[in-house]
Formats: structure tokens, C-alpha cells, sequence
């Protein structure tokens, strides 16, 4: 009684603006504790009652009998026009609204925030719910907000009572967590969550960047980051095409993949990622770090920022052309360049629709050590010759714009042209050039000049260190442009050059001249010992014994099995909380809470980010408790700093993966080693955490995938040595070309089989089928694959492994 009594006269003041505070506060306590709250709570709200009572009373002004007649009728001189206003306004809320915000900009005072709720406590929402709490709102409900109307000139004297906002911590501290009852005061911390992340959500959140900064004096936009992405991801697969496996590397660690990239373009897709990311997440239950804002249009180039907003190229497209001056000039080209690469990315196969026009020598100005161009670039032997492919992409705009075409565009219309060019090195051609950028025009071509040399009819632009541009166009009024540092550029141009097929910029490629080697079951085994194969594993990272209750299945979705059986939790549906709990089990020897913060992007804050994963842990326990009905179990352990899954009662098909591979790899016999490996293709069921875009599982994703597919290259090999049956061989090949759809080291090993075996026909589908495949990353299969069908077969059929066949 005297607990209750002490919680519940520190909230007297929340508790007689809301009551319903005492019925969420029961709803969370044992029965003799939800009595006595229940018993001390209706007495104190009596007692206000009565209090209230005479209060309200005194304030009643004193009136004559007489007067009352006069006080109901209706003056004489009031306008009729006054009674057709609304009663009120509706409002939608919006995502990250609060009653005390919305009072704040719509009725010029957060205190009238009261008003809100009682004007809106009636409504029936779409979903059904009413609202029954001013600390809950959901987007897209409907409120009504009270007519402002004009100022009396006498105001009422305030009230006694000033009302106040609506309680940020309607709950008690908890207790020290290994000290509270199994699911006791979770309610609360849900309930103190939501209200700091509604209450005191951060300006910033509203207001999502447009610029990633990628080192010193570079900065790109965030459309420009989304092209640099997809050109990674054709990178990755040029690299995957030549990947030979071996069977050493199934057991090396399971690393980031993004962190074998340079620094410039791990900062670039890491924006692009968290971009994607946040679809999933709901800002309302967790902070993170704000995202990006969403990039443009696929084949939009982006060239400055703009009060939050990315300009386009077009502001460049303007007759006489436009000249770059000042000391951030040559950042200000670069970036144009990799903006124009980085674009194309994005709709490949399709063509550009911006294509760049320059010369060797300006490209050799800009990036020093570039000699391959992408293809949205055309670099030509010297001015003129740009100029000239110039003023041809001008008269194809005319055909197009007098239907002379009859050839059917791509994108509806000729790829706008823009020519940057070193206007020191003009000579001859400056009559030409001058002419060109007087025709120049939004949507068909951009003139861009450097150097020292300007005409009088171009618009100068001078560019600050940091980017800041001044000048007479109105389209670049008050613009920051986007720079890029020589050492920035080069690295985003190797990971360009990597999206068409040049090994030296790719993230993890090999020598596309090298010979192809054969795949080898045999591992190789390295100088130094390593440890016995039957060495156990530290007990931190063992996978849970037969008898674990909890198994999580993390490739090819999420899955919470309890005794073999799949158990769906309402918990598990908040895609934090599910996050949370994917990202512990695919790290099984745990994670310091600075790394998971910084993997799921939680705020920057450290009391707020130290409240966050609290919260996740709870969370967490909460799901796994309700699965098993085994409340006396931790689940989610914390050593120190450390947070990891209990390995006592979770496994995980992730580690079982893991285990099977490195298996493989110390097996003494032939026999054994297909065994791991069968063992390992079986669990492979999908990519991890197929279906949702988390932003730290893209690096594990592509280490699992790829271990799947050298696991069964390496287990058909060995089928193929030891059966003079090639089917089974082939259908572990075919299972691994439907993983990796544009490996082909797999389709060549698939026509060797069936080349062998004299089945050429089958060879000739199957290199049809890789063509196609290869068509929807912009490439064609390499001069050795198509020599396979070249060769004279074979007089006598043997099997892969050389092996005549027994009839």
C-alpha cells in the first residue's frame, strides 16, 4: 500500500489529467500489488473530485434570478455569420507527432494541447481504435484542432491549474535488470521509450541530408551514392564470374565484405544502404541515426545542394555555357565526371540519359592515371573531335524534335550531352566552341569550360574550397556544389571501371587473364599447424546442443523454432526488436554494445543509446520467454560490454553452416569432407535475412552466399570423381547456378560435363542461358567459355574426372 501510495502521489498531477494512467499502471503488476495501486488510486481521485468540486464552485459568478433570462438570449447586435464557423479544423498525423507539437505550430501554444485531445477523443479512426491516450498517436489518424478565434479584450484570468504536457516518463526507474521479476515493468519501458522518441525527437530526423561528406574537401549527393552502389553490386558480379573455389577459403572468417573497399566507397554505399534501410524500421519505437533522403529518379545526376535539395545538371544547360572558376573549380569537374559515371550504373542495360563529351588531355587534368573510360563517358584524341560528336548530338535532338526518327528511344528521347572541356587548350576551335555553347539548352546539351580562358556570352561560376558557388545563373543562387579530391576521385573511378569488367578496381576479383584453374576438393594446407579438427570450440561460440529449445533459422528469412515446431510471436513482428536478435545470432561469439550501435545505426546519444539497447534486450527476452514459458532464463546474456545469444539454449542454422564448412575443411578422408559439405548445402536454404534490408547483413550475406556456392561446386567435383553417373554432378551445378545466376566459372563447368559426357546440344542451351543472364549485368560470356564449344569432342566418353565410364 504505502509503494503504491508513494508511486502514485508522484504522478498526481498526470493522473488527474488521465486516468486511464491507473488502469496501465495495474495492468502491469501482480494481483496484490494491482489491489492496493487500484485501492489508494480510485481514493485519490475521489479526493481530487471533491476538491475540484468547490474550486469549480467558487469561480461561478453571482447572478440575480432576473438575469438569467437575459444571460440565454441572444444579442441583438451579434454577427449571424459567426455561428456557420467550423467548431473545428481536422489535422493527419503525421509520422513523429506528438498532441504537445501539434499544439505548438497549430494553435500557437504547446499547454492547449488538452483542447486536442478532448475534441478528438470521439473520432473512429480507420483502424477502429479511438483515442484513448494522449501519449499514443498513430500517422494517419484523424484529430481536430480548435478555430483560433480573435483575442477578447478582457482574457479570462487564468485558472489555478495550468494544464501541462502530456508526461515524458510515466513510469518509475526500473530496477537493476538481474534483480526484476521475469517480465515485470516491461510494459513501462515500452511506454518510456515511445515517449522520449516522441516527445524529444530530434529536428534533424525531419530534415534528411542530401550530402555525404567522404573525406576531406569531398562530398557527393546522395543520388550520386545510389549509382555508386549499383555499380558495386556489378562489380561483385564480375567478381563472382571468375571466382574459382578452393577449399581453404570455406573456412576463413565470416568478414564484412564492404570493408575490403577503399574508404570513399564503403562511406558511399553505406549511405545508400541506410537509405534503403530505413523502410523497415519504424522511428516511433527506436531512435536512429538520420538517413539519407531518398535519391532521385534512376539516370538523374545531381551537381550541387540546396537548402536540403539536390540540383540537377540542367542548371548547366544554359546558352553560352557555363565556366568554372575559383580554387574549387577542378573538385567541382571531378565530381561531374564520377556524377555522370555513377548515373548510368543505375539503368544498365539501358543507355545513359546523360552522356559526357570531353577530351584525353582534360581527363588526364582530372584524374591523373585514368586511361579507360566507362561507357557513359565518349573521350576523345582532342577538342575538336568532342566538339564535333557535340554538334551530331545536337542535330540528333533536331531529328527527335521533328520526328525524323523512326528508330524508338529508350528513354524517349536523345541522352542529354554535356561537354566539359580545358578551355586553355581551345586553339583552333574556339570559334566552334563558342558557336556549340550558344545552342546550348536544358535537355540537350551543357557546355562546361576550365582554365583560364572564358567567352563573354558564358556564365561564370566561381567555386569556393568548400564548395560555396557565386555567380549570375538564378538556378545556382545560394548552392553548395559537390566536390571531389583527386585521391577520392581515383577511388570511386576504380570501383566504376570494376562495374564493366576491370579486375584492378573490383573488391575482391582476381586476374581475369590468369588460367582458370580446376576446382580441388584437396585443402591446402597451410605452413604453420592450426588446431586439431577435434579440437572443441570455445564455449562462447558452440552451437546449443540437440536439446536446445530455441533454434533460429536466419538463411532465407526469419524463423523462431521451439521444439521443432515454428512459433509466431506479435513480439517478433517489430522489426527492431527482430533485427536485434538476427544480428546476435549471426555473430555468435557476441557483440559490444558500441558495435551493435553502431551496425543498427541507433542515436548518437550515449545515455539515449545505452536506454535503446536496454530496451532490445528486454525485448528480446521477452519473445524468447513467451516461446518457451521458461521465465527464469536469461536467453540474452550480458558479460561486461558483451551481448550474445546463450548458447545453452539457442542455436542457430548460421552457425550450423559455419561448423559444417570448417568440417569440410579439416575431414581426413574424401568421404568425410562430402559428408560436411553435404551437410552445409543442406542448410543453405537462402541468403540471410532474405527479405529485409539491414544494413550490416549485406557483407555477411554475400561471405554465406558465396561459401554456398563453392560448397557445392566443390561437392559436384567430387561427385563427378567418384561416379561415373554424371547427373548428380550436374544437378549440384545447376542448384549453384540458381544461387549465383551470373557465375561463370559454373556454367563452364556445366558445359565441360556435358561436352564430356556427348551432349553438345545440352551445351548449347547452356551457354544460351548464360548469355541471357549475363545480358542483365551488361556483360557477355568471356572468349574462353565460347571456346569450349569450339573444340572437337572427345573419341572416347569418359567422365569429369578423366575416369572411363563403366557400361
Amino acid at each position: 500500500m504505502l509503494r503504491e501510495a508513494s508511486w502514485l502521489t508522484r504522478r498526481l498531477p498526470a493522473l488527474a489529467r488521465d486516468a486511464t494512467l491507473l488502469r496501465r499502471h495495474t495492468a502491469t503488476l501482480p494481483a496484490h500489488r494491482a489491489a492496493a495501486a487500484l485501492l489508494v488510486g480510485t481514493l485519490l481521485i475521489a479526493l481530487i473530485g471533491v476538491w475540484r468540486l468547490p474550486a469549480a464552485h467558487a469561480t461561478v459568478p453571482t447572478a440575480s434570478p432576473a438575469a438569467a433570462p437575459v444571460a440565454t438570449t441572444a444579442p441583438l447586435h451579434v454577427t449571424p455569420a459567426r455561428v456557420a464557423e467550423p467548431a473545428h479544423a481536422t489535422y493527419i498525423v503525421q509520422p513523429g507527432d506528438t498532441l504537445w507539437d501539434i499544439a505548438e505550430q497549430h494553435l500557437g501554444d504547446p499547454l492547449s494541447w488538452p483542447k486536442i485531445y478532448q475534441l478528438s477523443c470521439s473520432i473512429r479512426q480507420s483502424d477502429g481504435a479511438l483515442l484513448a491516450d494522449p501519449d499514443h498517436i498513430q500517422p494517419g489518424w484523424r484529430l481536430h484542432l480548435p478555430v483560433h478565434n480573435a483575442p477578447s479584450p478582457h482574457p479570462p484570468q487564468p485558472s489555478t491549474e495550468t494544464p501541462a504536457p502530456p508526461p515524458r516518463t510515466s513510469t518509475p526507474a526500473p530496477e537493476p535488470e538481474e534483480h526484476q521479476t521475469p517480465g515485470r515493468g516491461e510494459h513501462e519501458d515500452e511506454q518510456r521509450q515511445t515517449d522520449r522518441q516522441q516527445q524529444e525527437r530530434r529536428p534533424a530526423q525531419e530534415h534528411r541530408p542530401v550530402t555525404i561528406p567522404l573525406g576531406a574537401a569531398s562530398a557527393i549527393g546522395v543520388t550520386t551514392a545510389a549509382g555508386i552502389a549499383a555499380a558495386l553490386g556489378f562489380a561483385r558480379w564480375h567478381a563472382t564470374r571468375r571466382r574459382t573455389p578452393r577449399l581453404d577459403s570455406l573456412a576463413m572468417p565470416l568478414e564484412d565484405d564492404d570493408l575490403q573497399l577503399g574508404d570513399a566507397l564503403h562511406r558511399s554505399n553505406q549511405a545508400s544502404l541506410a537509405n534503403r534501410a530505413t523502410r523497415h524500421h519504424n522511428p516511433d519505437v527506436l531512435a536512429r541515426r538520420t538517413a539519407p533522403a531518398d535519391p532521385g529518379q534512376p539516370g538523374t545526376v545531381t551537381i550541387a545542394e540546396r537548402a536540403g535539395r539536390e540540383v540537377r545538371i540542367d542548371a548547366l544547360a544554359v546558352p553560352g555555357g557555363v565556366h568554372l572558376d575559383g580554387p574549387g573549380a577542378e573538385d567541382a569537374a571531378r565530381h561531374l565526371l564520377i556524377a555522370i559515371a555513377s548515373a548510368a550504373q543505375r539503368l544498365r542495360p539501358a543507355p545513359p540519359c546523360v552522356q559526357l563529351l570531353t577530351d584525353a588531355d582534360t581527363v588526364r587534368r582530372l584524374l591523373a592515371g585514368t586511361d579507360v573510360s566507362v561507357p557513359a563517358w565518349t573521350v576523345t584524341s582532342d577538342i575538336a573531335a568532342a566538339v564535333e560528336v557535340a554538334e551530331h548530338a545536337l542535330l540528333e535532338h533536331a531529328r527527335h524534335e521533328q520526328r525524323l526518327d523512326t528508330e524508338v528511344l529508350e528513354h524517349g528521347a536523345p541522352a542529354l550531352h554535356v561537354l566539359l572541356v580545358d578551355g586553355q587548350r581551345h586553339g583552333e576551335d574556339e570559334g566552334r566552341l563558342r558557336a556549340l555553347a550558344a545552342r546550348a539548352g536544358a535537355g540537350q546539351l551543357a557546355v562546361v569550360t576550365l582554365g583560364g580562358w572564358r567567352d563573354a556570352a558564358q556564365q561564370r561560376l566561381a567555386i569556393a574550397d568548400d564548395g560555396t558557388a557565386t555567380g549570375p545563373l538564378t538556378a545556382l543562387n545560394d548552392v553548395t556544389m559537390f566536390l571531389l579530391a583527386p585521391e577520392t576521385a581515383h577511388e570511386l573511378v576504380q570501383g566504376l571501371l570494376a562495374a564493366h569488367g576491370h579486375p584492378a578496381g573490383s573488391p575482391d576479383a582476381t586476374d581475369a587473364q590468369d588460367p582458370e584453374p580446376e576446382p580441388t576438393t584437396e585443402p591446402q594446407r597451410p605452413d604453420k599447424p592450426r588446431p586439431s579438427r577435434k579440437s572443441p570450440a570455445p564455449a562462447s561460440v558452440q552451437e546449443a546442443g540437440p536439446f536446445g529449445p530455441v533454434r533460429l533459422v536466419l538463411l532465407g528469412g526469419f524463423k523462431l523454432l521451439v521444439h521443432g515446431k515454428e512459433c509466431k510471436l506479435a513480439d517478433t513482428r517489430k522489426e527492431e526488436t527482430r533485427e536485434f536478435i538476427a544480428l546476435l545470432a549471426a555473430h555468435p561469439g557476441g557483440l559490444r554494445g558500441e558495435e551493435i550501435a553502431e551496425k543498427m545505426q541507433l542515436a548518437d546519444d550515449p545515455t539515449e543509446m545505452k536506454a535503446d539497447l536496454e530496451n532490445l534486450r528486454r525485448a528480446a527476452r521477452r519473445v524468447f520467454r513467451s516461446a518457451t514459458g521458461k521465465k527464469e532464463v536469461a536467453f540474452v546474456t550480458l558479460s561486461g560490454p558483451i551481448h550474445r545469444l546463450d548458447p545453452q539454449y539457442i542455436s542457430t542454422d548460421v552457425t550450423a553452416f559455419t561448423k559444417a564448412l570448417t568440417a569440410a575443411t579439416r575431414a581426413d578422408s574424401p568421404h568425410e569432407r562430402a559428408t560436411a559439405l553435404q551437410r552445409a548445402t543442406a542448410l543453405y536454404t537462402g541468403q540471410l535475412c532474405d527479405g529485409a534490408d539491414y544494413l550490416w547483413a549485406q557483407g555477411l550475406r554475400i561471405a554465406l552466399h558465396r561459401r554456398a556456392v563453392d560448397a557445392l561446386m566443390l561437392l559436384a567435383e567430387h561427385t563427378a570423381q567418384q561416379s561415373a553417373d554424371p547427373e548428380p554432378a550436374l544437378a549440384l551445378l545447376n542448384q549453384a547456378a540458381d544461387l549465383d545466376p551470373e557465375n561463370e566459372r559454373v556454367y563452364r563447368r556445366i558445359i565441360k560435363l556435358q561436352i564430356t559426357v556427348g551432349r553438345d546440344d545440352a551445351a548449347h542451351r547452356t551457354l544460351a542461358l548464360l548469355t541471357d543472364r549475363l545480358a542483365s549485368i551488361d556483360a557477355s560470356p568471356e572468349p574462353a567459355t565460347l571456346a569450349l564449344l569450339n573444340r572437337a569432342p572427345p573419341t572416347r566418353r569418359t567422365a569429369a574426372g578423366g575416369t572411363p565410364i563403366r557400361r
